[in-house]
């Protein structure tokens, strides 16, 4: 095993934070590629784990700079589980519990210039990280993600609030499973590269909020939420689809500049578009959108039974 920063009585060591500047997710895919090659790699393992001792609520922070990640949920009766492969010679584990708070902290620790998602040296398994959370814990979730391929599946996770940052990366965010608690804010922040997140209705937020850099971005508004709920984008240069469920009534409202916008199925009523079904509708999504260049589809889903 390898070494690890902090421990289960949860003294004072955590990650390095990614910068907090909006800015560096645009600019972090041009580090990545400007980065000289790896040196000599020492692969370590590491397997991390804690019980669920009846916590009725939990904080949990992940900072991950580079690698393929990984997070769903976990079995009944564990807290969390991560597993971690990395190379020891620049990073340091992290996994850190706090009882006061509940506070979980999982990732590593290291460079997040100089490296990146591709497989290791000599064409090697690629760093990874794999996180499992209790399904029976209420969460609020944060993760700091760099350089990094991630597959993602928040499904039947209990979420007050998530929010989700990335830099130069590949992501494929899912809610699989309706969320049984009440979420008060989704946020999802991407710089370059990919972006898709399928069945965003399923997370049960009051607010979704998104800002994405340079790349292709898909929101899937699809899933069980009841009631209102209301989605402030915001969109730099790339292609972005929206994905928008016919059974429920939807407004939009476009600021943009040098950007196109798919009015299909909207009726516009002064400055914003109503679907279609919207005065009819038990549920509503009210959207906001800032675009800059590139252009906004949309795709509607289900048969509006």
């Amino acid at each position: 095993m390898g070494h690890a920063a902090g421990d289960a009585d949860g003294r004072a060591d955590g990650p390095a934070a990614l910068t907090t500047r909006s800015t560096s997710l645009l600019f972090a895919a041009a580090f990545v590629a400007a980065a000289p090659p790896l040196g000599a790699q020492t692969w370590r393992t590491l397997t991390s784990a804690r019980q669920y001792h009846g916590e009725d609520s939990l904080a949990v922070s992940v900072t991950y700079a580079a690698g393929e990640f990984r997070l769903g949920p976990g079995e009944p009766g564990s807290l969390y589980r991560m597993e971690l492969r990395y190379d020891e010679d620049r990073f340091t584990p992290v996994r850190v519990y706090d009882p006061e708070g509940p506070r979980l902290t999982l990732g590593v620790r290291g460079p997040a210039r100089g490296v990146s998602f591709a497989s290791g040296r000599g064409g090697g398994p690629a760093q990874s990280l794999d996180v499992f959370l209790s399904p029976e814990v209420p969460l609020r979730l944060n993760l700091e993600l760099g350089a990094v391929r991630s597959w993602v599946d928040l499904g039947g996770l209990a979420l007050r609030s998530v929010r989700y940052r990335t830099g130069a990366s590949e992501t494929e965010l899912r809610f699989s499973r309706p969320n049984p608690e009440r979420c008060d804010l989704l946020v999802l922040e991407a710089g370059a590269a990919g972006f898709r997140a399928f069945s965003i209705g399923n997370a049960n937020c009051r607010q979704v909020r998104f800002s994405g850099g340079m790349g292709e971005v898909s929101l899937d508004f699809s899933g069980s939420w009841q009631g209102e709920m209301s989605a402030d984008l915001d969109v730099a240069v790339g292609s972005f689809t929206l994905m928008l469920p016919r059974d429920a009534g939807i407004a939009i409202r476009v600021s943009r500049f040098l950007a196109s916008f798919d009015k299909t199925g909207f009726v516009r009523r002064g400055d914003t578009y109503y679907s279609s079904r919207y005065d009819s509708a038990r549920r509503h999504l009210t959207i906001g959108i800032r675009a800059i260049f590139g252009g906004v589809d949309v795709v509607w889903t289900g048969d509006g039974r």
